[in-house]
């Protein structure tokens, strides 16, 4: 996973766990890491969770939650390869920005409630470790 060089862009949670359920027939632990900035993932998820424990891995980069005042800047869409220029210095777009991460992580975060699968946040700015071992320590006392 750490030299993985992906072929293409977009992410396809759907597809993905659609080929582990057609490949894995025995329940199994799986880690689903992703930034979870795709569509239509939430039925696929709540199937996959049925057969398989799933924990979903979110991968949130500080740059994903608040645009920093620094001018006009070229963004390119990760998804679509699609390029744009955006004003950071204009404040209303910086708060326009703040408000859909804040909404696209409120969403993600139920979409993982409602399909009772547990998560994990992982940010880049930050050591992973405490994340993970906090996780598994929650899960201990849960199963205990």
């Amino acid at each position: 996973m750490l030299y993985f060089e992906p072929k293409g862009h977009g992410t396809n949670i759907p597809r993905a766990l659609h080929f582990l359920n057609g490949v894995t027939r025995r329940r199994a632990v799986t880690f689903l890491v992703s930034d979870f900035m795709a569509d239509d993932y939430e039925v696929p998820l709540r199937i996959a969770n049925r057969r398989h424990d799933i924990i979903a891995v979110t991968i949130t980069d500080p740059r994903e939650e608040e645009l920093p005042d620094v001018g006009l800047i070229a963004v390119r869409d990760a998804e679509s390869g699609r390029e744009t220029l955006v004003d950071t210095s204009d404040k209303a777009v910086r708060v326009a920005y703040a408000k859909e991460a804040i909404a696209r992580a409120r969403n993600r975060d139920q979409a993982f409630q409602r399909t009772r699968v547990d998560a994990i946040r992982v940010r880049t700015d930050r050591s992973y470790v405490d994340e993970i071992y906090r996780f598994f320590r929650m899960r201990e006392r849960r199963y205990a």
